[in-house]
């Protein structure tokens, strides 16, 4: 669930704290799935490997130049994938109760907010 714009542009984890600490912060009952929780970070995880990998990559002065390209597409559809997952589970568990909860205006308004980041 977002409930409040969170600073992309934020380098290096300035401000990622501070951001974080407002999600959530409407409604303490709505949370992410833990299946999903836990597929989000085995993926995180596994991006931040290949991260390291393209990283090592750069290190080599003889490194092609398309190798790098097609290293950092596959780490961004990796994101992709962590990204619609998590959209998908906010969609299910939050945008479609949000009438029984009566908080169909803020939901509408946080997933407005949260397709702002979808690639």
């Amino acid at each position: 669930m977002i409930s409040a714009p969170v600073d992309t542009s934020v380098a290096d984890g300035e401000g990622v704290e501070e951001a974080l600490a407002h999600i959530g912060a409407h409604d303490d009952c709505l949370h992410l799935d833990a299946a999903v929780r836990e597929d989000a970070s085995r993926r995180l995880k596994s991006v931040r490997g290949h991260v390291e990998g393209v990283l090592r990559m750069l290190d080599d002065p003889n490194v092609y130049c398309v190798d790098v390209l097609k290293q950092v597409s596959a780490v961004q559809g990796a994101l992709r994938k962590v990204s619609d997952g998590v959209l998908r589970s906010h969609i299910r568990d939050h945008v479609v109760t949000a009438a029984q909860r009566g908080d169909t205006e803020h939901i509408v308004d946080e997933l407005m907010e949260a397709l702002k980041y979808k690639a």
